[in-house]
């Protein structure tokens, strides 16, 4: 009669899944979904293909994940909640000029640049990303009706068309970022842009 063979425990993953998982997003942070093949993945993680898919299910599910713990960052940029509200919308796009021109991560943003153009497969990736933005715009415009429902800024405040603006300027920013601007050329750009913000009534 056979003996039957003990069972062994499987081997350990030769990789640390937290770090590979930080080299994929600045991957992704530098060149956008499309722009990074499985090979550049594996190459910079220093990983298998399969060991890949079997750490992170593949590359939609890697970016998915990647976008949630970009997502996580302590120093991304959000509303304070002291001082003027004019204030609060200059000091979050001055958030958002030090994070898009951070050295320790690839200039670019996985929310406000990511995903803007994709082939039909990828739509459903695109429409998530976007609805990140949409939720990003709506929760400005939001912040901006509580200023004017307080009596800081005036009744004739058109709060949506400004949080737009301001996501628009945000998403500017990290493009002339990735274009080389340097972070006091978009501090000058923010100060020209919010030269014209209603001015508060209190």
């Amino acid at each position: 009669m056979m003996k039957q063979k003990p069972i062994t425990a499987g081997r350990p993953r030769e990789f640390n899944r937290d770090e590979a998982l930080h080299v994929a997003m600045k991957l992704f942070c530098k060149h956008g979904y499309e722009g990074v093949s499985i090979a550049d993945l594996t190459t910079a993680m220093n990983i298998s293909p399969p060991s890949l898919y079997a750490a992170f299910g593949g590359k939609e599910a890697l970016f998915r994940e990647a976008l949630e713990l970009y997502q996580q960052r302590p120093d991304l940029p959000h509303l304070a909640c002291t001082g003027s509200v004019r204030d609060q919308i200059k000091a979050l796009l001055y958030d958002t000029v030090r994070a898009a021109t951070d050295p320790d991560f690839p200039a670019g943003c996985m929310v406000s640049a990511g995903m803007l153009t994709c082939r039909p497969e990828h739509e459903g990736l695109a429409d998530s990303v976007a609805g990140l933005r949409t939720a990003r715009c709506d929760l400005i415009a939001t912040h901006l009706q509580n200023a004017v429902e307080s009596g800081e800024l005036p009744d004739t405040a058109d709060t949506k068309a400004i949080g737009r603006y301001v996501m628009a300027l945000a998403q500017g920013i990290a493009i002339q970022a990735h274009d080389g601007a340097s972070t006091a050329e978009l501090f000058a750009l923010v100060d020209v842009a919010l030269h014209n913000f209603p001015a508060s009534r209190v």
